[in-house]
């Protein structure tokens, strides 16, 4: 099956490493010119503004999911194809993971971190069985795929779930493993 809706998590803030708001600038784009639709948090903030922008100046497909408290604060991005307004966070989750058939992780905080384990966690009790992939410009996930490593190490991952995850530092690997794996 190729691989169509992306859901795509990523930062409410820009980080303090131009590269991050470069690459999610980058990855917007080409997923636009593959023709990939992309689900994302719905902001105009941070590197989700950044993946956003990408996407349009490519004339891609992009729905944003977002909750009612943040169009309260206009932070929507305006350019949508589609806005899927929800009550809260969890729905917000919840929503982009039904709608996607991969998720793919940028650099992020804690919501990031909590949308990528949410998504790992329903792969792992079998409510999907959708690729994971972690983009990694300047090593930023480098800790966290180490972790991920001793955990399998230590058997409290099965090689299984963790075969689930792919790791990538180039918006390229990125494209050449969705355009490849169909």
């Amino acid at each position: 099956m190729r691989i169509e809706r992306i859901a795509v998590y990523l930062g409410s803030k820009c980080g303090n490493n131009p590269a991050f708001t470069d690459a999610a600038f980058k990855l917007g784009a080409q997923l636009a010119q593959n023709k990939f639709t992309v689900i994302y948090g719905g902001t105009n903030v941070g590197t989700m503004n950044a993946l956003a922008n990408g996407v349009k100046q490519n004339n891609g497909t992009l729905i944003g999911v977002i909750p009612e408290s943040f169009t309260q604060k206009n932070l929507t991005y305006n350019n949508l194809e589609q806005l899927i307004s929800v009550p809260d966070l969890q729905e917000r989750k919840a929503t982009m993971e039904k709608l996607s058939q991969a998720a793919l992780i940028l650099p992020g905080s804690y919501g990031t971190m909590d949308e990528f384990f949410e998504y790992a966690v329903n792969n792992q009790l079998g409510h999907r069985n959708n690729p994971i992939l972690i983009f990694n410009p300047d090593h930023f996930y480098t800790p966290l795929l180490q972790q991920l490593d001793r955990m399998e190490k230590h058997g409290f991952l099965t090689p299984e779930l963790k075969s689930m995850i792919h790791a990538f530092t180039t918006v390229e690997e990125i494209i050449r493993f969705l355009t490849t794996n169909d």
